[in-house]
């Protein structure tokens, strides 16, 4: 049996990027979209890139969608955002690593009261991790102009996704001189001291359990690291300052 195969069939993806006044959530809505932008669909990630559609990509994995929504479409929208805010093209990685206000929407999740909503924080936590991984120097250089980035980070540690973040700080961060820059920016803002003041009955139990748990693989990164370099240029300063 012979299949034969339209090798210029049109993707509707493409279809719908024809029409003038086409919405992202229209194309959201289209099954292949993300295959699309990993594809790296030079029309999508042109229309995707676009300043209002960023914005509103990130806004989606920030913001509560509407609570009389259906629960099973509720969190469609900004899972797909986040799919593609991390599906690793260059171009969007670019766009939102190098974009300041982006960054600051980005940022502002943090700012939301306690108990952050444990999907969105998953969002948010997974797409700073993609970017600390893919534009290093920038989002570092952004988040240490944050005067309250680790008091935000410390104070939303019951959100496991917290947790996860701090560590893809201290293991995600290339090239050596650089990662060891971090350490010494976490060590001056007294993250191991204040992790352990968390380990306390005054604080309740998820809050204890992600800050010991932190700390536990925070020993275990340092370590690990250390022994895969040769050559460590200076000592690990949060290694040092727990074994105090």
């Amino acid at each position: 049996m012979f299949w034969k195969f339209d090798l210029n069939t049109t993707s509707h993806v493409d279809k719908l990027l024809d029409k003038e006044d086409v919405t992202l959530h229209e194309l959201m809505d289209e099954d292949d979209i993300l295959q699309e932008c990993k594809a790296q669909n030079r029309k999508l990630l042109d229309f995707l890139c676009q300043q209002h559609c960023m914005e509103e990509l990130v806004n989606l994995i920030t913001h509560e969608p509407p609570v009389d929504m259906d629960e099973k479409v509720r969190f469609k929208y900004p899972n797909t955002a986040c799919e593609l805010l991390t599906s690793d093209v260059p171009q969007i990685n670019d766009k939102l690593g190098g974009d300041e206000t982006l960054l600051n929407i980005l940022y502002d999740f943090l700012d939301h009261e306690p108990p952050l909503n444990p999907l969105l924080a998953s969002f948010f936590s997974k797409t700073i991790g993609n970017l600390i991984a893919r534009k290093t120097e920038q989002v570092i250089a952004f988040l240490r102009k944050k005067d309250k980035f680790i008091s935000l980070v410390l104070k939303h540690i019951d959100t496991s996704a917290m947790m996860d973040l701090l560590l893809r700080l201290i293991s995600c961060v290339e090239p050596a001189t650089l990662r060891q820059e971090v350490l010494n920016w976490l060590n001056e803002a007294k993250i191991i001291q204040r992790l352990v003041e968390l380990i306390h009955s005054s604080q309740d139990e998820d809050r204890q359990s992600n800050a010991s748990q932190t700390l536990c693989d925070i020993i275990r990164l340092s370590r690990d690291q250390s022994n895969q370099l040769q050559e460590v240029p200076e000592p690990d300063p949060l290694l040092t300052a727990l074994e105090s």
